[in-house]
């Protein structure tokens, strides 16, 4: 469910939207919302995980554009919960999953008529031997508010390839000027266009394929090292050449960051707005033999990631995160602030089922016998 007022500057999502109906439905009303860009995820809850998204650049993080919540908490009460609720506010925007139900939120929106809801976007490939270019441009490049750029590993008609995916949103002459220095290496193939809104997330349609095996692993970074990323093609082409993986990938997405940073790092519970890229490998297969290999191979990819970078402390965005991570790889410096208000709003530890800040409960115990 999703409805605007009547300006579209404001949009009330229902819990259980899916993305892509978020998206279909602001289309349809001359509208824009600030969601993220795998079609099958909700919406809610890729926002409460901070939200990452194609129009951050120009609007900031997910959590930055919600205006109010309507919250079910651990007793099952309705509340709606504004910037008013100070410790509230701040702990669901982020850590959202531990302290509640979320029916619906208010969210900020825009008016944009069809004609203009439009960005330039497509696909890039790139041969294998080009990959430390590719890297040390994405790592360099300037990227403007209307901006962002993915780099994925994959595979194509049985090749490991280099896949970037640029967006800007505006028209196709002024993108290949902001892309240049990654346009300009000279890819394999080219498939890009101007495309309307409702269709800029069609690139991530595989993300959305039901069954099979798809382990994550996820860290973030604050800068690309090309030797690092080789070492990491180098584990992605060596898990491929096993049967039934060519589905597998590895994926990094870069946004610009300024509007995001320019909201101050307490000001939700989301603790990551320094983060610079934020990568994830995920091995796919359906042969459950394979599982110790995938896991030994995520582990490695992760560990390259984290031991290369000069972050002080390990980091995965909890939407991409494995589950094997401690507290303090997802949730950050906020950690203890967090852990203290689980205890005043949900001391029975009724949610605990994604990287829960309080014990879970055994088999034949209450949650409040855990505490």
């Amino acid at each position: 469910m999703v409805s605007f007022n009547s300006a579209r500057t404001q949009a009330t999502i229902g819990g259980g939207t899916l993305i892509s109906e978020a998206i279909e439905a602001a289309y349809a009303s001359n509208a824009q919302l600030t969601t993220g860009n795998c079609n099958c995820v909700g919406t809610l809850g890729a926002i409460l995980g901070g939200g990452y998204g194609n129009l951050m650049g120009l609007n900031g993080f997910g959590v930055d554009t919600l205006i109010s919540l309507n919250y079910a908490d651990a007793e099952g009460k309705l509340t709606t919960v504004t910037p008013n609720d100070k410790e509230l506010w701040w702990a669901l925007r982020g850590a959202g999953p531990n302290f509640g139900i979320i029916t619906s939120a208010v969210v900020m929106s825009k008016y944009v008529p069809q004609a203009r809801n439009t960005a330039w976007l497509g696909s890039v490939i790139y041969s294998g031997d080009k990959l430390e270019r590719v890297v040390a441009a994405i790592n360099n490049i300037s990227l403007e508010p209307e901006m962002n750029v993915f780099l994925y590993f994959a595979v194509s008609e049985l090749k490991p390839v280099v896949l970037v995916t640029p967006f800007y949103y505006g028209d196709e002459a002024t993108a290949r000027r902001r892309f240049a220095p990654i346009l300009d290496i000279g890819p394999l193939s080219e498939m890009t266009a101007v495309t309307p809104y409702n269709h800029w997330n069609d690139g991530a349609a595989q993300f959305c394929i039901r069954g099979a095996r798809k382990p994550a692993y996820a860290a973030g970074m604050l800068h690309m090292l090309p030797t690092v990323w080789r070492a990491v093609w180098n584990e992605f082409v060596n898990f491929t050449r096993n049967t039934g993986t060519e589905s597998s990938i590895v994926l990094m997405e870069a946004y610009s960051l300024g509007k995001g940073r320019s909201v101050p790092d307490d000001a939700s519970s989301f603790p990551y707005r320094q983060v610079t890229f934020n990568a994830v490998t995920i091995p796919w297969y359906s042969n459950v033999s394979l599982d110790p290999v995938a896991e030994a191979y995520g582990r490695r990819v992760r560990d390259l990631w984290w031991a290369n970078d000069n972050m002080t402390l390990n980091t995965s965005y909890i939407n991409f995160a494995h589950g094997d991570e401690t507290l303090d790889v997802v949730y950050g410096s906020h950690l203890s602030r967090l852990e203290k208000l689980k205890k005043k709003y949900d001391p029975m530890n009724v949610f605990n089922h994604w990287f829960p800040l309080a014990p879970r409960p055994q088999p034949g115990t209450t949650p409040l016998e855990v505490q």
